[in-house]
């Protein structure tokens, strides 16, 4: 299958090929760009790094993926700017802190919320699942022994953090966010806020479906927070690393009146007793908000916010006592096939769905059929068309890379039979 780089931008969707996936290549070459005198920025497809140059060495705010992408930041580093003597984390994700290692022999101070050496143990604990869901998501090789190269913090801090390094001064302020260890950064003597994931291109990742919960009521707060301190220069890094002047104040304003509109609709639905899996097609960005590109659905949705923020807000039940303690899914199948008693009829009827446009329902209907005959003529060739024909439109990163694992993995059984 043709791969294509994942573009982090509001126009990458239009690049891509019927089925193509949005790949994530491990090994990719570093972009540079120079918003200010004093600071700079490293970008790769999935993420930025930037640093800080002051009259007494430079403090650099996160590390790019891997040793790979980092060395060549490096080497720009040092034509542009002093020997890195401090690094500061911005949470503990792999593109933010795998290229740490590079910059070691520098014996710099590493900063890092409190939280992070225990997120990094959790890496390990779950590695296998881990690799099993980052394949899926980023569209890699499943690789549970790959290497995670980690430069350790020296310092942890809590809930803020000052300090001063030559002529400036760096301003830690901690962020439940994207993760519980986020961390961003204030400037003053040069009005800019480095903020790490807060944002990226497009609606935030307040839902993810493979990852833990997302803190969406303290996010954006936090970004109340950077809007207070009126930054002239804003670096994020996910995706488009640079705003400024007034799409500073513009990122912020549209990004947190869309959060807010989430969360009180989620909260609203709470309170109505609504189930999720009714809210999650109910609760939408208000109408002067949906197209506007500062909140496309390029790496989350709309629906993987309203799961996350209600996984966090409410239990698993949903008040219905069937589902409190329920039986798994292939008896429950099997049941309503016995009542059928005939299971050409579910094929028959998931195709009438599909003709008729309503695909999503379609592959829910025809998954009655496969957990219980997996086998059954025709229903494995039609669950690849359901996977591909949802999959033509998507150009949110992480469903349509769910897609096409999964159109990947009927091929292969397909291929097996022939």
């Amino acid at each position: 299958m043709t791969k294509t780089t994942m573009k982090l931008d509001a126009e990458y969707g239009q690049t891509l090929k019927k089925n193509e996936a949005f790949q994530v290549i491990l090994k990719s070459e570093v972009a540079f760009e120079q918003p200010h005198p004093d600071v700079h920025v490293a970008k790769i497809p999935i993420a930025s790094a930037s640093w800080v140059n002051t009259s007494d060495g430079t403090v650099l705010v996160d590390t790019l993926l891997n040793p790979g992408t980092a060395k060549q930041m490096k080497t720009r580093l040092e034509e542009t700017g002093g020997q890195v003597k401090t690094i500061i984390y911005t949470h503990h994700h792999g593109d933010h802190v795998g290229g740490g290692v590079i910059f070691e022999g520098d014996r710099p101070r590493v900063i890092a919320h409190r939280y992070l050496p225990e997120n990094m143990e959790k890496y390990e604990l779950l590695k296998i699942h881990r690799a099993r869901l980052t394949a899926i998501q980023f569209n890699i090789p499943f690789d549970p022994a790959r290497q995670r190269p980690f430069l350790p913090p020296t310092e942890l801090f809590d809930h803020a953090m000052v300090f001063s390094q030559g002529d400036k001064t760096f301003e830690l302020y901690h962020a439940r966010a994207e993760t519980d260890d986020a961390t961003w950064v204030y400037v003053p003597e040069i009005q800019t806020a480095l903020v790490g994931d807060l944002i990226i291109s497009g609606l935030p990742n307040i839902g993810n479906p493979y990852k833990p919960t997302r803190f969406g009521l303290s996010w954006v707060r936090a970004l109340e927070k950077v809007r207070e301190k009126q930054p002239q220069l804003l670096i994020a890094h996910g995706g488009r690393a640079v705003y400024q002047g007034k799409d500073v104040r513009e990122l912020l304003d549209i990004t947190i009146e869309g959060i807010h509109s989430l969360l009180d609709q989620v909260f609203e639905a709470i309170n109505n007793d609504i189930p999720v899996d009714e809210m999650i097609h109910q609760v939408q960005l208000p109408p002067h908000l949906i197209d506007h590109p500062y909140l496309k659905p390029i790496y989350s949705r709309t629906e993987f916010a309203v799961y996350n923020i209600y996984r966090w807000y409410h239990g698993y039940f949903d008040h219905n006592p069937a589902h409190l303690l329920p039986r798994p899914d292939r008896e429950l199948n099997r049941e309503i096939i016995a009542l059928i008693d005939n299971r050409e009829k579910i094929l028959e009827r998931a195709i009438a769905l599909h003709k008729t446009g309503q695909t999503q329902l379609a592959l829910q209907v025809l998954d009655i059929l496969l957990k219980d005959a997996p086998e059954f003529p025709g229903a494995r060739e039609l669950h690849l068309a359901l996977l591909e024909t949802l999959c033509e439109t998507d150009t949110c990163l992480m469903s349509r890379n769910t897609w096409i694992h999964f159109i990947e993995k009927d091929r292969e059984i397909l291929k097996e039979r022939q």
